[in-house]
């Protein structure tokens, strides 16, 4: 499903993974996620956890399950997680840069939206931590039959802006994440916090998107040539 660069439309809109990507919280939910599992008797480590970033919640519980069975159910898991998450929201920055190219994307007048595979709660929670006018959104987990890596996500939220996926753009800081917008058919920039990570399916992977010919990307390169 993958388009070539060459034959991209213009960009429309930009697709924003939010943690780890636009609020840098993957330190809090990491907290919070090895807290639970080790009051449940699952001793979790730090390493174990940055294994499974991008995983959706559902997948990582039956990791866990699988290991060792779990004493409750995954509703009670992914709320006992989220209570913590939410008790430190307060503290939750945003990722250095994230901010300004949001304001640089709604000066371009290209449409945006957050999705997360976290649940709805934690999703809108971040949306209010951020507190930006510009999303028209934000996509939760709870929302789609499938989570990332399956392009469900990225595809639903570009059914709702009303935007052909050729023509959004997907900002990611995990490889599953990138996995989903390429699946989805859309540029995807990788924009990743750890070093370690690979990404096999991403158009850029990138210290900085802001560097990224976003004239070019979105068509004002040829708008003003026309002109």
């Amino acid at each position: 499903m993958s388009v070539p660069l060459s034959a991209r439309p213009p960009l429309q809109a930009i697709l924003w993974d939010i943690d780890g990507t636009l609020l840098d919280s993957e330190p809090w939910h990491q907290r919070a996620t090895i807290a639970v599992c080790r009051g449940l008797g699952h001793d979790l480590t730090e390493e174990q956890y940055g294994s499974t970033l991008g995983i959706a919640f559902p997948d990582f519980y039956a990791r866990l399950n699988a290991q060792r069975p779990m004493t409750v159910t995954f509703q009670e898991w992914a709320d006992a997680i989220t209570d913590l998450y939410l008790e430190r929201i307060a503290e939750v920055e945003a990722r250095a840069g994230a901010f300004a190219l949001v304001e640089a994307f709604a000066a371009r007048g290209l449409r945006q939206a957050c999705v997360s595979n976290s649940g709805r709660r934690a999703v809108e929670a971040n949306l209010r931590r951020i507190g930006s006018p510009h999303f028209a959104f934000g996509l939760s987990r709870d929302e789609v039959t499938n989570g990332k890596p399956h392009p469900e996500p990225y595809l639903t939220a570009a059914a709702r802006l009303g935007v052909p996926p050729e023509a959004c753009a997907v900002i990611e800081d995990s490889p599953t994440g990138a996995r989903a917008g390429k699946a989805a058919g859309m540029l995807t920039i990788a924009w990743p916090q750890h070093p370690h990570l690979l990404f096999e399916a991403a158009d850029h992977v990138v210290e900085d998107p802001g560097a990224l010919d976003w004239d070019a990307l979105c068509g004002f390169a040829e708008r003003m040539a026309a002109d």
